[in-house]
Order: C-alpha cells, then structure tokens, then sequence
C-alpha cells in the first residue's frame, strides 16, 4: 500500500472522529498540528509541544467508541456505556502504565481529555471485549466502493487529546490495520506514549498486556 494513502486513510478516520465528537481545532492563527509517521508506516501522529503537554496534570476518559458497520453495511461510530469492559480494561492499563497520571472525573483545568475509537463489534454492557473485524473484501458492486469507506476498512484505532475544558486537540494518533508495534508505551510517564500505543491489541491482551507495562 502506497504511503500517500496510508495517510489518506489516516487523515479519513481523523476527520470522521472529529466531526462526530466535534473536537474543535487550533486557535485561530495557530500553526496546525502536522501528522507524521509514528513507530510504524501504518501510524500517525501529531502533538503539542512537549512542555504545553506536561501542563496537564490529569486524564478525563470518555467512554470507547466503537468503529462499526450498522445494518445496512454503512460505517458508524457508536459510544460504548461507561461500565463496558474494554473501559474498565483501558482504565486498568492506563493506571499500571502512568500511575502519576490520575484519572479526573470531569472537566477542569489541567485536565486532558482522551478520546479513543476501536474497530469492532458492538457489545453489550459487562461483555467480553469484541474481537477486531478483519479488513472486508471489497466488492465492486457494493456501494461502500465509493466515498470514505475503503480507507475506514484499513483503519484499527483512533485516539485524540484535547483542553478537557475548551476542546482544543492537543495530539491523536492513528493506528491501521496490520501496524506492528511492542506491546507496551514507547516512553512510559509521559503524554506522548498515549499516542503511539497499539491501542487495540491492549484491550484485547488482558493480563498479558499489565505484565508486558
């Protein structure tokens, strides 16, 4: 696969996130944040400067989304309840991987606000974390051909830091599908390792995954 539609499916998923979640931008007169090649060919990444990060000193989670077709083949995002597993799961890793990075309840200030989208199935409250869907053959009859939805097919997880308070983004990251990464943060302690971490290979670790951080 060409690295110019890597980014593309990158840049695809990135957008969807933000106008479903309506993260808002840069300040005006900003320099926007660049994307650029993570630990992977099949990563993305942007961030803040790293002292405008360390100015946070807690992590709002919101509940996991969920990338998934509905019934009629169409892609959708869906928002997972907050007792699902995989937050649980998420909470869990998070508080044995950067134990100084308490877990706010709400907004304030200094809090950054984590936004998460995974490929997979929709799951009901309390049940096992969903296995990932493999990437679908396309057929050229089908109406998914068209538009946004062969770069979703190649997209594993999404993930978006922004001011818990004015919804500024901060940083995210892209994972597609087949990107191989370790298994734990490339720089534990700091917000940067939120951002290049193989997000849906984690939650579906278990203990493997608290062992290996």
């Amino acid at each position: 696969m060409k690295p110019f539609f890597n980014l593309g499916c990158a840049l695809v998923a990135w957008n969807e996130l933000c106008r479903i979640s309506r993260t808002r931008g840069r300040p005006e007169g900003a320099t926007p944040l660049p994307f650029q090649q993570g630990r992977d060919k099949r990563q993305f990444i942007c961030h803040e400067t790293a002292p405008r990060l360390t100015s946070y000193g807690s992590l709002l989670l919101e509940p996991i989304w969920l990338l998934n077709h509905n019934v009629n083949g169409r892609w959708q995002l869906t928002a997972t309840a907050l007792g699902n597993g995989l937050n649980l799961r998420l909470q869990t890793l998070l508080h044995a991987w950067l134990p100084e990075m308490p877990l706010a309840q709400e907004a304030g200030p200094g809090v950054m606000r984590m936004r998460l989208a995974v490929r997979g199935y929709l799951v009901d409250i309390g049940a096992p974390p969903p296995f990932l869907r493999p990437p679908r053959a396309i057929d050229a009859r089908s109406p998914l051909l068209s538009g946004i939805a062969p770069y979703l097919e190649q997209v594993a997880s999404v993930v978006q830091l922004s001011d818990a308070q004015s919804g500024e983004l901060l940083g995210g990251g892209v994972n597609l599908l087949d990107v191989r990464l370790p298994p734990e943060p490339s720089q534990a302690g700091s917000w940067q390792a939120l951002l290049a971490c193989d997000w849906p290979r984690l939650l579906q670790a278990g203990e493997s995954a608290l062992a290996a951080g």
